[in-house]
């Protein structure tokens, strides 16, 4: 594992709080979106996926999972397979204050569990298709 200090690991942790804040920010306009502008959600996937690709590189396979399933749902949103109900984004919502504790506590990252929050969003995926 990359420690702290090493300027891969440093970049990476300043990119993915930045892009973290823009998914936050993004699934709140998505929120009660009736007719969503195409390019939030296309910018909040993108977003997803890059905190997955960084993570990926750098072996931290709890942001990598959790920005994962993440990703998966917002490529559903992004292809109208899946609605952003209610439940979808307060679950997007709780994975990305997860990934920042991840992001905030890095060194810990792998012992720290994102067992409730992969649950969450297979659920709220769950029951959102089961009301259509």
């Amino acid at each position: 594992m990359i420690k702290r200090g090493d300027e891969v690991l440093e970049v990476f942790l300043e990119e993915t709080t930045e892009r973290l804040d823009s998914l936050e920010n993004g699934l709140l306009k998505l929120e009660g979106c009736e007719d969503c502008d195409p390019n939030v959600i296309n910018s909040i996937f993108r977003d997803a996926h890059s905190v997955k690709a960084g993570s990926n590189l750098l072996e931290l396979r709890n942001i990598e999972e959790l920005s994962h399933k993440l990703e998966n749902i917002l490529e559903m949103i992004r292809k109208d397979q899946l609605e952003p109900s209610e439940m979808i984004i307060t679950a997007s919502l709780e994975s990305v204050d997860k990934l920042r504790e991840l992001i905030e506590n890095i060194e810990a990252s792998e012992t720290i569990s994102i067992r409730m929050h992969t649950s969450m969003l297979e659920i709220a995926v769950q029951k959102t298709m089961g009301q259509k």
